[in-house]
């Protein structure tokens, strides 16, 4: 709340403060005022009930009661037998919400009877009235100062906060940035996390920019040069080795893109459906889908792949293909960065009593050890010819994060980039 807003509050509650004592200070003299009027008039009544009561008990029959009540205009009077029912009110004004009453016994003949009698306490205008009109009016005064300021305060604590966080919501959809604001109570921490939200938003905004304005420069400069050399074989006049060369450079160039495309659309994919289709599987039966899936084609490749499993039997509760994509997108990037003789991808399985840990380790150059924390952003390339690469293992990070697990880089025992998978067992 703004220094302005807090010192129209402030002198607004004071203000009513002012208000109460004084209005409650003058009705409570008011009120002192009425109770005495209406003290007074109930002492006039029990002596106009002893004054009846005693004409009524020398008539000589209850038929005469009627004349002796009716002699009374300025009260009501009605007369109840024992079984309380009325069997005589005097003529004229009935009673009323505002008739002062009196109630007295007495006995005729031997039978209890009951005598009401009633007045009505706005019968002195001077002295009565205008008392009750000033009650009322403080009354309302109050009531209505309660209310105005009710609606004052509900208004600058509540609503006024709420308006003014729409009217920064309208200035961002104009492209306004969206300034710090002080907000107080729930409109602080609602504000917070809108803040966070478009943070998060336009850094996802600035990431996709960079992904694809990257993706445009890698394709460019293989396309030119298949460019380039399409157009040099139409030309003719080359030799078949010259062309065998041409061609071969240009089916290069074509699996350099296919390459870095299929890359893109694999990150796209999955942050489109990131889905999870668990089961219960053992580290055993991953080894095995691993071995089968990436130990031929990296023999062919003439990289030595090593799998050792120290916990066979640690149940996982995992996505099978997701975690597959894992292996293949880390072994996938150890490939590109291992001696063309004599690479070395090796993965070692440990468990203890909570996690079960894959450890992916390469021979190749590794990673600096400033540089390992940016190799899970989607734009981390330590090729500085590529500025895409990276995407995998963002992807991977992602994966087993959705998992409930965790993957941290390091450097490797055997020489390179050593990537620590820590997943949550399912049997513990």
């Amino acid at each position: 709340m703004k220094a302005g807003h807090r010192a129209n509050l402030i002198i607004a509650l004071f203000t009513l403060l002012v208000i109460v004592v004084f209005g409650y200070a003058y009705n409570a003299s008011v009120t002192r005022s009425v109770t005495d009027a209406i003290y007074n008039d109930r002492q006039a009544l029990t002596d106009y009930n002893t004054e009846i009561i005693a004409a009524l008990t020398r008539a000589e029959s209850t038929g005469d009661w009627a004349q002796i009540i009716n002699q009374y205009d300025e009260i009501v009077i009605s007369i109840k037998d024992s079984a309380n029912r009325i069997i005589l009110r005097s003529e004229g004004r009935s009673r009323s919400a505002l008739d002062v009453r009196i109630r007295t016994p007495f006995d005729y003949h031997n039978r209890a009877y009951m005598i009401i009698s009633s007045m009505y306490l706005l019968r002195d205008y001077t002295t009565h009235t205008r008392e009750l009109v000033k009650f009322i009016f403080i009354e309302f005064l109050i009531g209505l100062s309660a209310l105005c300021m009710l609606i004052f305060v509900i208004y600058t604590v509540i609503l006024r906060p709420y308006r003014r966080f729409y009217h920064l919501i309208e200035k961002y959809e104009r492209g306004e940035p969206l300034p710090p604001q002080h907000f107080r109570g729930n409109v602080a921490r609602i504000y917070a996390r809108f803040l966070e939200m478009t943070k998060n938003l336009e850094q996802q905004q600035q990431t996709q920019r960079q992904i694809i304005a990257s993706i445009s420069h890698d394709i460019k400069t293989p396309l030119t040069s298949i460019l380039g050399y399409t157009e040099r074989l139409q030309k003719g006049g080359l030799s078949p080795e010259r062309q065998q060369t041409y061609l071969s450079t240009i089916y290069a160039k074509s699996n350099e893109m296919q390459s870095l495309i299929s890359e893109f659309d694999e990150y796209l994919s999955y942050k489109m459906s990131s889905a999870a289709h668990t089961e219960l599987l053992s580290t055993e039966q991953l080894c095995v889908c691993m071995r089968k899936e990436f130990e031929d084609e990296l023999s062919f490749s003439g990289i030595s792949f090593e799998l050792n499993n120290r916990a066979p039997s640690a149940m996982l509760r995992v996505d099978c293909a997701k975690m597959k994509r894992v292996a293949g997108n880390i072994i996938s990037n150890s490939a590109k960065h291992i001696p063309p003789t004599g690479g070395r991808i090796v993965c070692t399985v440990d468990a203890d009593k909570q996690s079960v840990q894959f450890r992916f380790a390469d021979n190749g150059d590794g990673v600096p050890q400033d540089k390992l924390h940016l190799i899970f952003e989607p734009l981390y390339t330590s090729d500085t010819s590529r500025k895409v690469a990276g995407l995998g293992l963002s992807i991977c990070k992602e994966i087993v994060e959705a998992h409930g697990g965790s993957i941290e880089a390091g450097r490797a025992a055997i020489g390179g980039l050593e990537l620590c998978i820590t997943l949550p067992r399912a049997d513990k």
